[in-house]
């Protein structure tokens, strides 16, 4: 019988230990996710036979695999953190203090954590464990609101398991308008915005796991906040952002989208503009700004935060 790939369902758990699996139900599978897709990149040592043409049976090498899909940005419906930001922010680096996420530099354990993501698709389960990640925040003027996340861990066995029926969300996501922007004193109109984590992520190989995967799990070893933005032109004496692009200025940056329950801001203390390029917008000039969000204290660890309150 086929199986259709439109029945399908993720669920993902933080992990108690990094790295060992968690089971997967029914109540960890609560997230509106779109354009879902667990792949396996599992390298093979080919071994060609001897005396003539023809190999031997090729043996697996480390058991790695990836996942992507898109979450919309919207609240509890109360000023607080939905579980999209709970679940996924974490193993990305991203740990919530009274509501505001801020990025960490350390390994996964109390703060930073690995999640366990399953795929149930119509009678198979995939899973990976050990799951670290990054993420892109993207605003469309007029447009919902999503987040682009991409994750990669240590691939299982797949094996068959019936389709799971969680409770999905029913708050509706939050669109880009009635946004406040501000780039220093700056609020131009733009018609996308996004933002990216940056993060370098690097799978631990360890001889030691009884899946003989070859590998503990995933761990994030770098970040470098960027994004890009799109504002229609302005005269030089209303804001000089080829200047502050050449005199290497940092300014703050900051996005707000809210309902009448929820605010979510992303805010950036020091950004700096990296390239501009000019554009045109059905007969608009634009420019296209390309930007890194730098550290603001001496420690660090500040780049960049996502805040959810009540508005």
């Amino acid at each position: 019988m086929s199986l259709l790939s439109r029945r399908k369902v993720l669920a993902a758990k933080i992990e108690s230990t990094s790295g060992t699996a968690e089971s997967l139900a029914a109540s960890e599978g609560a997230y509106n996710v779109f354009d879902f897709e667990m792949q396996p990149a599992i390298g093979m040592t080919d071994r060609p036979g001897q005396g003539g043409f023809g190999s031997l049976a090729a043996i697996s090498e480390l058991r790695t695999g990836s996942v992507s899909f898109k979450t919309e940005i919207y609240g509890d419906g109360a000023g607080g953190v939905p579980a999209w930001a709970s679940t996924f922010l974490p193993a990305c680096g991203w740990t919530n203090s009274a509501g505001t996420f801020s990025p960490k530099s350390e390994a996964p354990g109390t703060n930073v954590k690995t999640i366990t993501i399953g795929m149930f698709i119509d009678g198979m389960y995939k899973v990976l464990r050990g799951c670290a990640g990054t993420a892109r925040f993207v605003f469309e003027t007029g447009v919902r609101a999503h987040v682009e996340w991409s994750f990669q861990g240590v691939w299982q066995a797949v094996t068959s398991s019936s389709l799971i029926a969680p409770t999905y969300p029913t708050i509706l996501p939050l669109r880009t308008v009635n946004t406040t922007f501000t780039y220093d004193s700056w609020s131009p109109c733009w018609s996308n915005l996004t933002i990216d984590m940056g993060n370098t992520i690097y799978l631990r190989p360890c001889q030691t796991n009884a899946d003989e995967s070859g590998l503990k799990g995933a761990i994030i070893t770098d970040r470098r906040v960027t994004g890009q933005f799109d504002p229609e032109s302005v005269a030089t004496g209303t804001y000089n952002y080829y200047n502050k692009w050449i005199t290497h200025s940092e300014a703050s940056l900051s996005v707000d989208l809210e309902n009448s329950t929820d605010k979510i801001t992303l805010a950036a203390p020091k950004t700096q503009i990296v390239n501009i390029q000019q554009g045109d917008r059905n007969g608009i000039l634009i420019e296209n700004i390309s930007f890194q969000c730098n550290r603001s204290a001496a420690a660090g660890n500040d780049e960049l935060t996502i805040a959810f309150s009540a508005p």
